[in-house]
């Protein structure tokens, strides 16, 4: 069924920025206003990037994945842990983004002749490791989050109390529920009143006064779609585009469409949240996923049939969706629209689709409503940079979604958006894989004319559009490369097996081993 009112990946500029290395460093240049780079030729060995899975043994049921930490620590060429557990320590904060991680980091340094530069390194290769360790054993993801999220705890406690939540989920999810049912109503009714703002009513009046500017009653609506697989980083691109002349003046009366929102606010998603079993996170999440959905839905439709400006933020990997969405805003000046009866599978196996349904047709002699005019704003990046920022979103903020829903998504978006931009006024399409720097239009259509591109950019939208769905790791990301990995503009190469980095983690470890050696972490 359709996805397409949410699932916004994406999104937070810190997580999307900190998967390609550049977050840390920006924060860090409040303390410095320098920064060193060193090029030379040894090349990183890539089965030493891929974190260590431990197989079961009779103390331990299951294989056990090596901790983040200490996956930092082996990078640098501390094989044993116990050798810098300052390192461990800071690798642990800079993950979890705690508070004033990166000060303690410099304080780290602090009696170094070359702090500084020390500094910019070790928080670079925090980020090197960070791309490093999530790129991997993706099959494991609720593993890795919940294994980060309970770093030092008492291990035997921690499985026992996992398998405990594991075999009451079912009737906890159930009881919390049944207990909210009708909170849960009032509660989705009254978003969506927030959400929706100002009323046809209010307009009304607004149109009568002289004293207000005329806007939406001289021109067409806009209906704005904001799309691209989970993680890509629509949020980054949409804060650019909401900071042009048309968007600026608009967006204040905008109605914003976006299932996460509904989500974020479900009584249901809050209250099972709010027990903290990091174990529940990802079936937390699934649980909302279709009423927050159906609510993003109902929000749309209402925005349509008052002719609002519409931003609608979602993966638009569903075209049959996204298709009938656009038939609707063609034609809603003409008649009113509700909510269909969506993705129905009958007895005998036939699917029907029927998202919107035609209601009764405006007066024409009275009606003075005009169509919309639809824009489309794609967004595309290398899958495994998504993946991360999805990975380190869920451990920053408690919103999970599976690998292959996340990879599907991508595909799908990939797939469809040469379509769409026939069925669209005006379309864009960034890509979100530079480092540092803002994302890049890659393609342009305005009119009727065919899709502008960059020939060399727009290859990372193929690539997207054929990738596999049930990798574990960006080595089988693109099975179709003769290489391993995606050789444009991901930053895996120029950063993760930089040629420069051996050396780079060499002066780390004799930097860090003195430090350590100087100043013990006091028990």
């Amino acid at each position: 069924m359709h996805q397409d009112c949410g699932s916004r990946a994406v999104l937070i500029p810190i997580i999307a920025a900190s998967a390609i290395g550049v977050a840390a460093a920006a924060g860090a240049r409040h303390y410095l206003q320098r920064r060193n780079h060193q090029n030379h030729s040894i090349e990183a060995e890539p089965m030493a990037i891929t974190p260590i899975l431990f197989e079961a043994t009779e103390s331990a049921h299951g294989d056990t994945l090596e901790g983040f930490p200490h996956y930092v620590a082996r990078q640098i060429g501390f094989p044993d842990p116990s050798e810098c557990p300052q390192l461990c320590k800071l690798a642990y904060d800079y993950l979890r983004k705690t508070e004033r991680c990166e000060e303690t980091i410099y304080d780290f340094f602090a009696n170094e002749t070359d702090a500084d530069a020390v500094y910019m390194k070790l928080i670079e290769e925090f980020d090197r490791c960070i791309l490093g360790y999530f790129a991997h054993n993706w099959n494991r993801a609720t593993t890795m989050i919940t294994q980060v999220l309970r770093y030092q705890s008492d291990q035997p406690k921690r499985k026992l109390k996992s398998l405990v939540l594991a075999a009451t989920r079912k009737q906890r999810f159930e009881r919390v529920t049944k207990d909210l049912k009708v909170t849960r109503v009032f509660s989705t009714l009254v978003e969506e009143i927030k959400a929706i703002g100002t009323t046809s009513s209010e307009e009304d009046r607004d149109r009568e006064n002289v004293m207000m500017p005329v806007k939406l009653s001289d021109r067409s609506p806009v209906l704005l779609f904001m799309g691209g697989g989970m993680g890509v980083g629509k949020s980054t691109v949409l804060k650019d585009i909401l900071k042009e002349p048309f968007w600026s003046g608009a967006a204040e009366k905008a109605v914003v469409v976006e299932a996460d929102a509904f989500k974020e606010t479900d009584v249901i998603y809050r209250a099972i949240s709010s027990k903290g079993h990091h174990d529940d996170m990802l079936q937390t999440a699934e649980l909302v996923h279709q009423s927050s959905t159906d609510a993003a839905s109902s929000l749309l439709v209402t925005a349509l049939n008052e002719g609002r400006d519409v931003i609608m933020d979602g993966t638009l990997s569903w075209e049959p969706f996204v298709e009938q969405t656009i038939a609707v805003a063609r034609n809603v000046h003409r008649c009113r629209y509700s909510m269909g009866v969506g993705y129905k599978v009958a007895e005998d196996g036939t699917i029907t689709e029927n998202y919107w349904e035609q209601k009764e047709q405006y007066d024409e002699a009275s009606n003075r409503r005009k169509p919309y005019r639809i824009e489309m704003v794609g967004v595309v990046c290398d899958a495994y940079l998504a993946v991360i920022r999805g990975i380190r979103r869920a451990i920053l903020m408690g919103r999970a979604v599976r690998v292959k829903s996340q990879l599907t998504s991508h595909k799908r978006f990939a797939n469809a958006f040469p379509k769409y931009c026939n069925l669209v006024d005006n379309a864009r399409l960034y890509c979100t894989n530079s480092m540092g720097t803002p994302p890049k239009l890659i393609g342009w259509k305005d009119g009727g004319n065919n899709l502008l591109v960059d020939q060399e950019e727009i290859k990372c939208l193929k690539e997207v559009s054929m990738l596999n769905e049930d990798a574990d790791s960006i080595h089988d990301l693109y099975q179709q490369h003769s290489g391993p990995t995606p050789k444009a503009g991901s930053g895996w190469h120029e950063i993760v097996i930089s040629p420069s980095r051996a050396t780079i983690q060499q002066e780390l470890k004799t930097v860090i081993a003195k430090v350590e050696k100087q100043n013990p972490l006091s028990s």
